[in-house]
């Protein structure tokens, strides 16, 4: 695949639909991606979600199911609240979601160009 830059610091998305396409995961991952990969170097991206109060006993569809089996757990909001993503989340998970490619994406062969050495055997 198309490499923009000389550093790849992430996973080929090309087919991260196919791959890691379970809806919540997805949007746990966006909110704290260490409670789902330890040591990600990603980081958490909470301005896509909002934290609300818990009104009355119900919770909302829409709220994130975060893990309870983390000691300490940071990654849960303060008692009473849950985590709602935006709908620029919900777009954004969509999108990774319809990335499946299917077929091999071969990248290109490396030729490295040959370097002048300025020797005399080249000036002949």
């Amino acid at each position: 695949p198309v490499q923009l830059g000389s550093l790849r610091a992430g996973p080929d998305l090309a087919n991260v639909g196919a791959r890691l396409g379970n809806l919540n995961w997805q949007l746990q991952h966006l909110y704290a991606p260490q409670s789902v990969i330890k040591n990600s170097a990603m980081p958490p991206f909470h301005f896509l979600f909002e934290v609300r109060k818990l009104n009355g006993a119900t919770l909302s569809p829409d709220a994130l199911q975060l893990p309870l089996t983390q000691q300490p757990n940071e990654f849960l909001p303060p008692p009473g609240c849950v985590v709602i993503p935006t709908e620029d989340a919900k777009n954004l998970v969509a999108y990774l979601l319809s990335l499946r490619a299917d077929v091999p994406l071969y990248e290109a062969p490396f030729t490295p160009q040959q370097t002048s050495t300025n020797s005399a055997a080249e000036k002949k």
